[in-house]
């Protein structure tokens, strides 16, 4: 069949064809491999590992009278320091099912190749102090989360020299970071999740520099755990990160692009991330007669956002579509509209809080309501695509439907810290040419504060809140509320108009009243 017209060939062979292309795409996306797929006038097929470009699977043609497939080549080769290349290559010819056999035998030395880091060979740790583990330490012991960060230490990534996070409590749900712009709070933010999930992020390596150190301790349930993240021996798979780009759902989950930017770290560590589409397992679930799960999950939505009235599957158009409510007066309803055409506020609500049940349910996959979920989240910039009225409520809205899971955010606005619930951790990142990054607890009690104390305090560092037009301090209004300034103001112009007009008070205005 060299050379031949594909779409000449008998029907029989092309659905083989159609078996074998099926066949590899299955089992290429079961394993986690990264690999290309390729076909043209001089083959059936060739499969080449992304890691490994000089490994390789090709079908060369097909046999029309004994029906097998013809000059099927498997080769890898090994190389060595400075020129030298082993290599090995394999001719063979098989029948569709040998033809898998073959495969599977080349993906299996592939997966070995994969799974070996050669980095760690003959390394010393030299870490002159490594990660101790800590007491648990906690204000009410009904609320210790399932799974959350207790420490963590970091040397010679990126912008940090050497830097430490001890003694979280195991009942905070939420760990705030701030600090100005390039002073690090994304570095730390990847660090944690380095630590939690290791170098590797699928089949890529996050880190290529040795001398990277990240060690974080971990409440696992009953357990206390310490990973490394070079070597990895308590990877945390409860865990879920995202950087500032959280308005892209995942096209289709396949061995495309696609499938590598919505992988754990990718969007914590890249600016293209793609979230995992809900949208395409609610549907699912409908179609496997699972409507409790997609009720759960639409009452999740609803709950995350009050204006949302409504989300149902129209089966018109197989499209999820989404009901809002008029914000005046919460009972009128908007047209329906699919995810694209909503505001990005709400998208990235749902975007993000779809993707949690999807990646989450990976390693529960028995859990069918959302705020049953267990995990470590992290999220670069919580603030992003909200007004300000929702990013205070935002923190409250997803404790309140993931209650066990603990959210590790960054943020540059104060207002999320107005919602911050009782007991959140406060870490600032700091950062000197001498120390590099550096992470400080910064114990504020939040609940009394208004923005104008919180940004003048030790978190935000701001000198004042004043505009840069005031040339006159005087007459800076210094009222709680808008509200509050406008009363004042008529009470003011009805003084000055009182007094215009030589009026006088009442004599009893005056005179105390009795108790």
């Amino acid at each position: 069949m060299e050379g031949m017209d594909k779409q000449k060939l008998p029907l029989q062979v092309l659905k083989e064809l159609k078996i074998l292309s099926d066949f590899f795409s299955e089992t290429i996306k079961s394993s986690s491999i990264q690999m290309s797929m390729n076909t043209n006038e001089k083959f059936i097929v060739e499969i080449t590992p992304k890691k490994f470009e000089d490994f390789y699977f090709k079908i060369f043609g097909y046999d029309l009278n004994n029906s097998i497939y013809t000059g099927i080549e498997v080769t890898f080769k090994v190389y060595t320091y400075p020129a030298s290349i082993i290599g090995d290559t394999l001719k063979v010819d098989r029948t569709l099912e040998k033809t898998k056999e073959q495969f599977l035998q080349w993906l299996d030395l592939i997966i070995g190749y994969e799974s070996i880091d050669i980095d760690t060979f003959f390394a010393l740790d030299v870490r002159e102090s490594p990660l101790q583990p800590e007491e648990d330490i906690y204000e009410e012991p009904g609320k210790i989360l399932p799974y959350c960060l207790k420490s963590l230490d970091v040397s010679n990534f990126q912008g940090i020299k050497h830097t430490t996070i001890e003694n979280l409590p195991v009942d905070t749900q939420w760990v705030f970071l701030v600090g100005e712009n390039g002073f690090g709070k994304s570095t730390i933010l990847q660090s944690i999740l380095l630590g939690l999930n290791g170098n590797k992020d699928e089949n890529y390596q996050l880190v290529q520099d040795p001398r990277v150190r990240v060690q974080v301790e971990y409440k696992s349930n009953d357990n206390n755990l310490i990973n490394d993240s070079r070597l990895n021996p308590h990877r945390l798979l409860q865990l879920a990160a995202y950087g500032p780009s959280r308005l892209n759902l995942q096209a289709d989950a396949t061995i495309s692009e696609e499938y590598r930017k919505s992988s754990v770290a990718y969007g914590l560590f890249n600016s293209d991330g793609a979230l995992l589409n809900i949208e395409a397992k609610m549907k699912d679930w409908l179609l496997q007669k699972d409507k409790k799960r997609f009720e759960l999950v639409k009452k999740a939505f609803c709950k995350l956002i009050p204006y949302l009235a409504d989300v149902r599957f129209n089966s018109a158009t197989s499209q999820i579509e989404y009901l809002e409510k008029d914000m005046i007066d919460g009972t009128e309803t908007y047209e329906p509209l699919p995810y694209h055409k909503l505001a990005s506020g709400f998208r990235a609500i749902i975007g993000l809080a779809g993707d949690m049940i999807v990646r989450l349910s990976h390693s529960q996959p028995d859990i069918k309501d959302p705020a049953q979920l267990k995990g470590i989240v992290i999220i670069d910039e919580l603030d992003l695509h909200w007004h300000p009225k929702l990013q205070k409520q935002i923190p409250q809205l997803f404790s309140s439907v993931f209650p066990k899971v603990q959210f590790i955010v960054s943020t540059h606005s104060p207002i999320p810290l107005l919602g911050a619930p009782h007991n959140s951790v406060i870490l600032k990142v700091v950062r000197t040419k001498e120390e590099g990054i550096k992470i400080e607890r910064v114990d504020v009690e939040l609940k009394y504060l208004t923005p104008n104390l919180i940004l003048t305090s030790g978190i935000f560092d701001m000198d004042d809140v004043l505009s840069v037009e005031n040339d006159d301090i005087t007459k800076t209004r210094t009222e709680d509320s808008f509200e509050k300034m406008k009363q004042n103001d008529e009470i003011e112009n009805y003084l000055a108009e009182f007094e215009k007009g030589n009026r006088q008070f009442p004599d009893d205005l005056f005179i105390p009243k009795a108790d």
